[in-house]
């Protein structure tokens, strides 16, 4: 409720037996004592002003003329107040008009924003402008927002007072440490509706002597409700705790509420000692199952056998929904270690129960991903020696979190065959795929695995051979065709026994299909497809050659395998195989990235008689062959193409494009903008304007951009350039330009930025782009059209990062390797790095990495520790229906 204005439609001067309506106080005189001062206010003085003398003499007693004058002054002024204050409320801004004010402030550059929303944080006369600028004053960082939240403070209007602590509270100590005295003093006046948020405000500015208010609006129920800025709880016991020693807070293990014993359990946990051994076994004892968990935390932390024995036997005890939650409250608490630890628990009979409870535990670690559960986890493989198949589940655990001590275990798991491993008969043994006897899925699985591994860790390459290359290569001879997760594993690690077959699967001596030729496509393409790309991963000096050649494949030249040509004549098969000889041969030089492919691949790219999907892979390998020569005649090609008038020609335009948003040329931003145009073809122009904010581009081509979001057709193409090019400024400031505009403008640019995300590579990573569409997400949601909050583009990014399960295509980004890396930054990147990765993991909703990340000391504990809690805490959210963009069911590349 408090990510916006505060609308409550409590009155805003306080309970109304109390404080009667401004007019009617105005008009009554002399006033009751309790309206002098409120509730507080000590009695008038006797005598001087009106009734009796103290001596009982009447005449001394009754009004004089010079009372009676001043009486009638003071009435007179509080009519004259009546009427000013009727004339001020004529004058308030209509709804309308407060939405185009802010509309209007919007759009501006956040250096010219901020003067216009200090004016507002200061005027008392619009509540809902006043609550909006003191908000994005904080979201600015702007220093003057202090004061003048602190001074909102002082207004009786208490949805002012209630955002005006949320903001100190964003602000935080030290720098809001000054409001302190001002918070208090508003604490003394405070409603319910107000109340909780001056209170956490003081409690995130650590004030001791705001722990008795804490707690009870805690026990009440009412703090843990306290919205941050921008919505999600910011309730964090921590913090609340830490105005008090520890063994002051113990003593209230005992309390009556189970709420303050659920506090007492949460902070002992998290400050885990054997000193609080005997009050985390009470609690774990708890009849209130919240308590009970949160305890459970703390004696899985503590870890001798006399906290362990107590926390394993309630987790055994714990009937199915008390289970998973004991189990929710471990992975939460301490992480991928507390789940490890909880594999103990696991009832070894009946047999499906055993099944059930160690399947339930994995994939709890799988979602998770602390890389914190590593060590346990080998420590709990080589003492349990588990079976064959919680092994391999194990060692894909392992490789999860990137660590390479998995590929021994999922190496063995390769060897096993699913038929002689599972039994019909038992009936849980079953996964998403059916039952494990009758699908391999594992194995698949954990061959994309070993090959995520190897990319990881490409120092290693010996290491990960000696673990897994003759099982996976078993594997792959075994199957009626070779899996494109091991060839990438194998095409990886550069296996010198696989690369005879390798060549033998990427240049199949199978004739083409004839014309006219009916289905099934011949297998020895398909699995052509997969095989060319990875022979140019081996980098195989002899096939160099035979990669070229597969362009030159279509003899006669006259023939139009395109999609439309395909379309009849009996040039299927035929097309096809030909299209997959010519994509998997373009993606291998896209792997191999050597530059004497450039004129190959240039000469593919412009004949139109070629499959536009063989082309575009073309496309994308240039940006991986071409030198930064050979990349400005790119750009060139890329204008020179796109600015012609046949959709062929554009069509190829584009195409060059996405070449220049894979590589930038420095500078062709300001080329390619000169050609979003109206007479452009659509499709052609929201390519070039990706590749325009991929790349990036500087303040004289983001003027030309904001200038063209005047013009209707090209508005879209010209906006998606900003959001994803543009600083958070630029991009916030784009999407406050759509306010006025019709709704379908604004749901066609959010279509087109959602797709704009199909491929990211190792590039995007080592850019910093991903930091900044993570950035321009956030800041977009903090613009409110119709008084929304602008939530899509958070929404339509977080899907694509959920997207990243696979593998892409040459040098993409897997979602195990992104978060590996991003975890590598955090730790040991700059200033910026760890700030842009722990932002970005917080956005993929990793909340295993962010759990081990908050344990690093100085700024990255700092930062993750405040991700997590903002994590765990989101905000309150309506999803958007994203499932006209789902992926095929039934993908080959699991």
């Amino acid at each position: 409720m408090l990510d916006r204005p505060n609308l409550s439609r409590e009155n805003p001067a306080g309970p109304r037996e109390r404080r009667p309506p401004p007019g009617l106080l105005a008009a009554k005189w002399p006033p009751d004592d309790d309206d002098l001062g409120g509730p507080g206010a000590p009695p008038a003085p006797g005598g001087g002003g009106g009734g009796f003398a103290e001596d009982g003499n009447f005449k001394r007693g009754r009004f004089s003329p010079v009372s009676i004058l001043v009486g009638v002054l003071l009435v007179l002024g509080g009519a004259g107040a009546v009427w000013l204050g009727v004339k001020q409320e004529s004058q308030k801004m209509s709804v309308e008009a407060v939405a185009k004010e802010k509309k209007n402030i919007f759009v501006l550059p956040q250096k010219d924003q901020i003067p216009l929303w200090r004016k507002w944080a200061a005027a008392s006369t619009e509540p809902s402008l006043q609550q909006e600028a003191l908000m994005q004053l904080a979201w600015a960082g702007d220093a003057e927002g202090v004061a003048l939240a602190t001074k909102a403070l002082s207004q009786p209007d208490h949805r002012v007072k209630g955002v005006a602590a949320q903001v100190l509270a964003y602000y935080g100590s030290p720098k809001a440490d000054g409001a302190k005295p001002a918070l208090l003093e508003a604490l003394k006046a405070a409603d319910e509706s107000d109340r909780p948020q001056i209170v956490w405000a003081l409690v995130e500015l650590k004030e001791p002597a705001a722990f008795k208010d804490a707690m009870d609006q805690y026990r009440k129920g009412f703090l843990s409700k306290v919205q941050r800025l921008g919505g999600g709880a910011a309730f964090d016991p921590e913090k609340l705790a830490g105005l008090v020693s520890l063994d002051e807070l113990a003593k209230l293990a005992g309390d009556e509420s189970p709420s303050v014993r659920q506090l007492v359990a949460t902070v002992l946990s998290r400050n885990a000692e054997s000193k609080w051994t005997s009050a985390l076994i009470a609690l774990v004892k708890d009849k209130d199952v919240e308590v009970a968990r949160e305890a459970a935390n703390g004696l899985g932390r503590i870890g001798d056998e006399t906290a362990r024995a107590p926390l394993l036997e309630a987790l055994a005890n714990a009937d199915k929904d008390s289970r998973q939650r004991f189990l929710e409250a471990l992975r939460d608490g301490i992480g991928g270690e507390g789940l490890v630890l909880a594999l103990d628990s696991v009832k070894q009979e009946p047999e499906e129960t055993t099944w059930f409870q160690t399947k339930q535990i994995m994939e709890m670690l799988r979602e998770l991903a602390d890389p914190r559960a590593a060590d346990p986890l080998v420590a709990w493989i080589e003492k349990k020696k588990p079976s064959l198949h919680w092994q391999g589940e194990a060692g894909t655990r392992l490789a999860e979190i990137g660590d390479i001590r998995g590929a021994k275990y999922i190496g063995e798991r390769m060897l096993a065959d699913p038929l002689k491993l599972y039994k019909v008969e038992k009936f849980w043994e079953a996964d998403e795929g059916g039952h494990l006897s009758r699908t391999d899925l594992p194995r698949v699985v954990g061959a994309r695995m070993l090959a995520d591994l190897a990319v990881i860790h490409a120092d290693k390459s010996d290491e990960l051979k000696a673990a897994a290359e003759d099982p996976v290569i078993l594997w792959l001879k075994d199957r009626p065709q070779p899996h494109a997760n091991g060839l990438r594993f194998l095409a990886t690690v550069r296996s010198d026994k696989i690369l005879k077959p390798m060549r033998d699967w990427a240049f199949p001596t199978d004739p083409l299909p004839k014309e006219g030729q009916q289905p099934p496509f011949p297998a020895a393409f398909e699995t052509a497809q997969s095989a060319l790309r990875y022979i140019g991963r081996m980098k195989d000096e002899p096939s160099f050659p035979r990669l070229i050649d597969q362009f030159s494949r279509k003899e006669d030249p006259k023939m139009d395998i395109t999609q439309a040509g395909l379309q009849g004549a009996g040039l299927a098969m035929m097309g096809m195989a030909l299209r997959a000889v010519a994509y998997g041969a373009a993606q291998g030089l896209a792997e191999w990235g050597d530059p004497r492919a450039v004129e190959p691949l240039t000469k593919l790219i412009e004949d139109e008689t070629w499959h536009e999907e063989a082309r575009q892979a073309a496309c994308e390998a240039l940006a991986w062959c071409a030198d930064d020569e050979a990349m400005i005649e790119v750009a060139k090609k890329a204008k020179d193409f796109a600015s012609q008038k046949e959709p062929r020609k554009q069509l190829i335009g584009a195409c060059y494009a996405s070449s220049l948003a894979l590589r930038p040329v420095p500078g062709a931003a300001a080329e390619l903008v000169s050609l979003l145009t109206p007479d452009m073809e659509p499709g052609v122009r929201i390519a070039l304007a990706r590749a325009i904010g991929i790349g990036g581009f500087d303040e004289p081509v983001q003027n030309q951009l904001f200038e063209k979001l005047k013009d209707t057709e090209v508005r879209n193409a010209a906006a998606l350039a900003l959001i994803l090019g543009g600083t958070t400024d630029i991009a916030a400031r784009t999407v406050a330009t759509y306010a006025d505009l019709d709704r379908a403008a604004l749901d066609d640019l959010k279509d087109h930025y959602y797709r704009a995300f199909g491929y990211w590579s190792e590039e995007d990573f080592k850019r910093g782009n991903l930091y900044r569409y993570v950035a321009n997400a956030e800041a977009i949601t903090r613009v409110k059209i119709a008084e929304a909050p602008q939530e899509w583009a958070r929404q339509r990014l977080q899907a694509q990062f959920d997207n990243l399960k696979f593998d892409n295509g040459p040098h993409s980004e897997t979602r195990v390797v992104l978060r590996y890396r991003l975890y590598q930054a955090a730790k040991s990147g700059d200033g910026a790095q760890k700030k842009g990765a722990i932002e970005t993991l917080k956005f993929m909703k990793e909340k295993g990495a962010l759990m081990a990340l908050r344990h690093e000391q100085g700024e990255t504990g700092a930062l993750a520790k405040r991700a997590f809690h903002e994590l765990m805490n989101p905000k309150a959210t309506v999803a958007e229906d994203l499932s006209k963009f789902a992926p095929e069911k039934g993908s080959a590349n699991l």
